[in-house]
């Protein structure tokens, strides 16, 4: 264990011997594997080969298809034929934005007269309005298509449905309920809309409850083609690849569906930077038109562009770039998208900043921030970077649009539900929602002092559920960091929550000489490898080596190496680290890329 940060060494009954000559893979994979629920062959089939089309049910299908599918395909037919007026009321974050290009562009091209309407994060808020229901009748729709929202607008659906206009509601988040002593005990409020498509909700059987709604949007017009038999392919790539970076920007567990999706949109995005000619430009400006793509791309290159425009102006902004055929206007859109998100991002860190000033010496388990200065959009993200630094479930609240109101977003830590203790404190809030790691909330400026003090006298967290925790898949000899095993290991791929990357440990590696380039805060490693040379790099570590290296080896080398570029070092370390590829002049070898570390006394 280093620094507070906790290493957990996993352990497993499975038979990881077995596990390696059925599969024909070696051990340390097959230990990530089994820590991942992976015990059968053909489970592990299905992991290191998913497919997109063989992960799901049929959203038709009579038993575990979706609830009211048929009812919503049988009224865009009618809307079609008849030439109705169609609008796809979308969300401005990237899943909303995706899921309102996904549906727009299949429909249009089944020749539907078809519009979007993306509301505005300040002057609207989330989901469907009153005034917005209002201007979208006047303007003489006669259907409105929810996406990324719906499942608890159930006043709007109601004044929307009494207008005259029937609703399709497609989401992907909890139902409103019936209060119960428990959030188990809720019982679901759907609206009483024409369809309402949402897996969540108890009624419907559909088996994977954890798309996010552009994934769910995707699944829907691919199943739409084979109801009104339309040949899906033409469009099939494009739409697949746009609910991938929307899988992985909303933070959807990438397992089951989720994974094959995102792995196959992966795949095609590589063959083909220019799928969406208006993804292509944004692709381009970040510089990543040759190198190639993740799951870090697309969720923290990509994707904070896509959301900076509902964060900062209009999220409509980024719909027109994805469904822009011209290159003028693709080219002036992506530069807007890229350059609000560094205004977001300089935006963040000096809220950030802030946060950390004003939370100096608070002891308080579980903390709740007002400051008044920090933009309602980037509530969540301060939230989640002040949760990161201190390691403490935190909420961040900020001013609403109605005067003594207060708006804002929280982000736990694993071992604390968050959704859960807020329930329990349901009777502060206008409004709350989420879930275990993450929830938006609106409650009384007054009321804020009696939710710090319920929050933290009711919280069990002890020490130890305040530290950073690592959990490591497997200890590995030196001779079982190989190219083989690297290459093995992008099989479990693509990465993220609910799929980790896997972690190793080696203890007692020698290293024999180090790098440190300051201005990159990057740290290369020679690590004696049983006799061969194996590289390791740490990013964003070097404050906390140096001053291990200084307490435990003297300040005498400490100055010998920071003074220099390239150093001989005799040191010994305990390392955790992923186990990559580094191709340099068209050679690839084995790296390590370190998470953690412990520099052993000299």
């Amino acid at each position: 264990m280093s620094r507070g940060v906790k290493w957990n060494l996993l352990d497993t009954d499975a038979n990881l011997a077995l596990m390696s000559q059925v599969l024909g893979i070696k051990e340390a994979t097959a230990a990530a594997m089994a820590h991942r629920g992976i015990r059968s062959k053909n489970a592990a089939i299905a992991y290191l080969r998913p497919h997109w089309a063989s992960q799901g049910t049929d959203v038709l299908d009579s038993q575990h298809g979706m609830k009211d599918v048929k009812k919503a395909f049988e009224r865009i037919v009618l809307a079609i034929k008849q030439n109705e007026r169609i609008i796809i009321y979308g969300d401005y974050d990237a899943d909303g934005v995706m899921s309102t290009v996904i549906l727009y562009k299949a429909l249009k091209t089944c020749g539907a007269d078809i519009h979007f309407y993306i509301p505005h994060r300040e002057e609207e808020g989330y989901g469907l309005n009153q005034k917005a229901v209002k201007t979208i009748k006047e303007t003489d729709y006669d259907l409105i298509i929810t996406c990324d929202n719906g499942i608890t607008a159930l006043e709007e659906i109601a004044e929307a449905q009494a207008l005259g206009m029937d609703v399709i509601v497609i989401d992907h988040h909890e139902p409103g309920f019936v209060d119960g002593d428990s959030p188990e005990k809720r019982q679901d409020v759907i609206p009483q809309a024409l369809a309402v498509i949402d897996p969540k909700q108890a009624a419907c059987p559909y088996p994977f409850k954890e798309m996010c709604a552009a994934g769910l949007s995707f699944k829907l017009m691919e199943a739409f083609y084979r109801y009104i038999e339309r040949d899906f392919s033409p469009l099939h790539d494009e739409l697949m690849v746009l609910a991938a970076v929307a899988t992985i920007c909303d933070i959807v567990d990438l397992a089951g569906e989720n994974r094959a999706l995102v792995k196959q949109g992966l795949t095609i995005l590589n063959a083909n930077r220019y799928i969406n000619a208006g993804l292509s430009q944004l692709i381009a400006l970040k510089g990543y038109m040759e190198k190639p793509m993740d799951t870090f791309t697309l969720g923290f290159v990509l994707g904070p562009c896509i959301n900076a425009t509902g964060r900062l102006e209009s999220a409509e902004m980024s719909v027109r770039l994805l469904l822009s055929n011209d290159l003028s206007k693709q080219t002036a859109l992506a530069k807007i998208l890229s350059n609000l998100n560094e205004e977001r991002k300089e935006l963040t860190r000096r809220c950030v900043e802030r946060a950390l000033e004003k939370l100096e010496g608070v002891a308080d388990t579980v903390l709740v921030l007002v400051d008044l200065e920090t933009h309602e959009s980037i509530a969540g993200i301060v939230a989640g970077r002040v949760k990161d630094a201190l390691h403490r479930p935190a909420i961040v609240l900020t001013r609403g649009a109605e005067m003594g109101i207060l708006k804002g977003s929280g982000r736990s830590v694993e071992g604390y539900d968050m959704f859960e203790a807020l329930y329990k404190n349901r009777e502060l809030f206008r409004r709350f929602g989420g879930h275990t790691m993450a929830a938006g909330l609106s409650l009384e400026e007054n009321n804020v002092p009696e939710l710090r003090r319920r929050l933290n006298e009711d919280s069990s967290l002890n020490p130890s559920d305040l530290q950073v925790v690592v959990h490591i898949d497997m200890a590995l000899q030196g001779k079982e960091i190989t190219l083989d095993l690297a290459n093995e290991l992008v099989w479990l791929a693509p990465f993220g929550k609910g799929n980790r990357e896997p972690l190793f440990v080696t203890y007692n590696m020698s290293v024999t000489a180090l790098r440190v380039i300051s201005e990159k805060n990057t740290l290369i490693f020679t690590f004696n490898n049983q006799g061969r040379k194996i590289k390791g790099i740490a990013f964003g570590q070097n404050e906390v080596f140096l001053e291990a290296l200084r307490d435990n080896y003297g300040e005498q080398i400490y100055r010998r190496i920071v003074s220099g570029q390239v150093a001989e070092a005799n040191l010994v370390m305990d390392v955790v680290y992923a186990v990559e590829t580094n191709t340099y002049n068209n050679q690839t070898t084995v790296q390590m890329r370190i998470r953690d570390f412990v520099v052993q006394k000299g």
